[in-house]
């Protein structure tokens, strides 16, 4: 929901009949489970991005101040939060498939369900510990290391403080 990136990424432009792959690229790529083929692990798609930037139409940024006219059914749809803004004129209500799991029209509910999706995939583990772990200890890390706090990651559910404990605690 950060405007900075919906902006920077196109997001903000992005809506049901023209769709823009970059932000749902770059939440993959960079945030979540890496680059598909690579380290971590993750083998998503080209239509995997697709779906999730179907997702996330209708995500943008309000700089007007003021709701955009909506009926009664799409009015309690809408969400902002400062410049953050949710509009379900933009969003693509189609049903969509993200690495296997099917997501219904919700609305703002999709983008959350496909965030919980992406959060708990084993790439994103490995992917998240990797780059902790590089950071913190070593341009390349011990795999066992790595092991174990992708451990930690998925029994917490991702408190990064959890893994980041167990990689401080770690001979």
């Amino acid at each position: 929901t950060s405007p900075a990136m919906l902006e920077y990424l196109d997001n903000a432009q992005s809506a049901a009949n023209r769709v823009n792959e970059n932000y749902a690229r770059e939440l993959m790529e960079l945030h979540t489970l890496g680059v598909s083929g690579g380290a971590s692990g993750s083998r998503y798609t080209q239509q995997d991005v697709q779906e999730l930037a179907r997702v996330l139409t209708g995500l943008g940024i309000n700089a007007r101040g003021e709701p955009p006219k909506l009926g009664p059914a799409r009015a309690a749809l809408y969400r902002s939060n400062g410049l953050f803004e949710f509009n379900p004129n933009r969003h693509d209500f189609g049903p969509k498939r993200l690495l296997g799991h099917a997501i219904e029209p919700r609305g703002f509910a999709e983008v959350e369900e496909a965030v919980s999706i992406l959060a708990r995939e084993p790439a994103t583990a490995r992917f998240i510990s990797t780059r902790l772990a590089t950071y913190f200890v070593s341009d390349n890390p011990p795999a066992r290391l790595i092991d174990q706090m992708s451990a930690t990651f998925t029994r917490t559910d991702g408190d990064i403080g959890a893994v980041l404990t167990t990689m401080f605690l770690s001979p």
